[in-house]
């Protein structure tokens, strides 16, 4: 797997674990893939985590699969407040959760 591919998969746990849920359009955005490397990036993290999220109809999005969303890829609120300085700051490597 690239490091690309990783990013992506890290970024869906991390909304996962900020947000609450995922769309294929918030990898679209973030990274500038195409819908349908978004669609294969949910599929492959799915493939990887197979009890960490599902899809809620009502919402058309993918949540998580428990109440209190544990990360499956060692992210914590330490990384979410990093992120969110490095986008405060202007770094492109930053994100607002």
């Amino acid at each position: 797997m690239t490091w690309a591919e990783e990013a992506r998969l890290d970024f869906i746990d991390l909304l996962l674990l900020a947000r609450g849920r995922v769309v294929r359009a918030d990898l679209v955005e973030r990274f500038g893939i195409s819908m349908s490397q978004a669609s294969g990036d949910i599929r492959s993290f799915i493939r990887q985590h197979p009890d960490a999220m599902r899809y809620d109809k009502s919402r058309k999005c993918y949540v998580p699969a428990t109440r209190r969303y544990r990360s499956v890829r060692g992210q914590g609120k330490r990384t979410i407040d990093a992120l969110a300085q490095l986008a405060a700051a202007g770094s492109r490597l930053g994100w607002w959760p």
